[in-house]
C-alpha cells in the first residue's frame, strides 16, 4: 500500500513538473507563429523594462499578431549573466545585458568601461546609432578566438552616465582622495577610482545599501535613476555629476532562436528593436531629470563637475586599457563629430 501511494505521489509530481515545462515551452512557439521568451533582471518600473515592453508591443503590431514576446523581468529567469548564458544555449530567445559583463564573452566590449570615451550624450548616441555602433553589434557575434559567441546584437538601450556619490562633500576630482568607493567588478572601473585617489571596493549591488549605512564604504557611482531608486541617498547626500562613463545596455538574441526565423521575421524583430531603442532613450531622459529633482528634494547636494580635471587624472587608465582592437575603436570614436 505504501509503495502504491509513493508511486501515485511520484506520478502526480511528475505530471505537475511536466505541466510547468509545457507551460514554459508553450511561450516559445505554436502553430500560428512565434512566441518569444525575453528575460532581464530589472524591475518593471525601470526605463529599460519599458523599452522592452514597447519592443513586444511593436513586434506584435508589425507581425500582425503572429509573433508575440513574453517578458520576464526581475531576474525571474536568472541573473543577468545567467540569462546571457541561457540565451547562448537557446533556453531564452532574447535578453538585455549591460555591455560591461558582455566584455567577459566578447573582450572588445570592455571598451565601454573606459573613462570619458564619449564627450556627451549626443556624441554617445551619434556613435551608437552610426557605423561604429553597428560594427560593435556585429562583433558581438564572435569571440576573441574567432568562434561564434552564439549571440546576435539587436540594439542599444540607454543606461545613462555614471557619476560619484558619497557621504562627504564632493566638489572636484580631488574629493575622492582617501574614500572607499564601491564599483562594479571591472578592472577599468577600479583603476579609474585609484587614479582619482580613492580605494575601489567591489561587491554585489544588492549589498551596497547596508554597507553604506554601516560605513563599510564611503560612496559609489551610478546613474541618477539607480542612485535614487536604490535609496542610497539616505546615506550619501552628495552627488557629483562627473559622468565618467556611459555603459549602454545591449539587447541580444540567441543564435539558435535567430536561425529559426525566416527573413521577414528577422526584419520584424530588428525593426521592433530599433523602434524600442528610440522610445526607451526618451523615457530614460525623462526619468533621469525626474530622479535628479527627487534627489534634491531629499536633501542631496548635486554639483556639476569640472570634467577636464577628471579627464586629466584618468588619462593613464585609457592608455593602459585602450589597446589593440579597443584602441582602434577609441580612435574612431574620437573622430565622430
Amino acid at each position: 500500500m505504501k509503495s502504491s501511494l509513493s508511486f501515485i505521489f511520484g506520478l502526480l509530481v511528475g505530471l505537475f513538473c511536466a505541466c510547468l515545462a509545457f507551460a514554459f515551452l508553450g511561450q516559445r512557439s505554436d502553430d500560428k507563429g512565434k512566441n518569444i521568451v525575453v528575460a532581464h533582471g530589472l524591475p518593471t518600473d525601470h526605463p529599460v523594462h519599458k523599452g522592452i515592453t514597447e519592443f513586444a508591443r511593436k513586434l506584435e503590431e508589425l507581425s500582425g499578431g503572429t509573433m508575440k514576446a513574453t517578458v520576464y523581468p526581475n531576474e525571474l529567469l536568472g541573473k543577468e549573466t545567467v540569462c546571457l548564458e541561457k540565451t547562448q544555449q537557446g533556453e531564452i530567445d532574447i535578453t538585455k545585458v549591460s555591455c560591461a559583463p558582455v566584455g567577459n564573452f566578447v573582450p572588445v566590449f570592455k571598451l565601454f568601461s573606459l573613462p570619458y570615451l564619449f564627450r556627451d550624450r549626443d556624441h554617445y548616441w551619434e556613435v551608437l546609432d552610426g557605423e561604429i555602433g553597428g560594427d560593435l553589434l556585429n562583433a558581438l557575434s564572435q569571440q576573441e578566438d574567432g568562434s561564434s559567441s552564439r549571440l546576435i546584437g539587436l540594439n542599444y538601450f540607454d543606461a545613462g552616465s555614471r557619476s560619484f556619490y558619497a557621504n562627504t562633500a564632493l566638489t572636484g576630482a580631488d574629493s575622492l582622495s582617501g574614500l572607499k568607493i564601491r564599483v562594479m567588478e571591472d578592472p577599468v572601473a577600479e583603476a579609474t577610482v585609484k587614479a582619482l585617489g580613492g580605494s575601489a571596493v567591489t561587491m554585489p549591488f544588492g549589498e551596497l545599501f547596508g554597507m553604506l549605512q554601516q560605513g563599510g564604504v564611503d560612496g559609489a557611482e551610478n546613474n541618477a535613476p539607480s542612485y535614487f531608486s536604490s535609496s542610497h541617498y539616505e546615506s550619501c547626500k552628495n552627488y557629483l555629476l562627473d559622468e565618467h562613463s556611459r555603459i549602454p545596455d545591449v539587447f541580444v538574441a540567441g543564435e539558435k532562436f535567430w536561425e529559426g526565423l525566416d527573413s521577414t521575421q528577422r526584419q520584424w524583430v530588428r525593426e521592433a528593436a530599433a523602434h524600442s531603442s528610440q522610445f526607451q532613450r526618451k523615457v530614460w531622459e525623462e526619468e533621469s531629470l525626474k530622479a535628479l529633482e527627487e534627489l534634491k528634494n531629499k536633501g542631496v547636494t548635486v554639483r556639476k563637475a569640472d570634467i577636464a580635471s577628471f579627464q586629466e587624472l584618468t588619462k593613464g587608465v585609457v592608455s593602459e586599457f585602450a589597446t589593440g582592437e579597443r584602441l582602434d575603436y577609441v580612435n574612431r570614436i574620437k573622430e565622430v563629430e
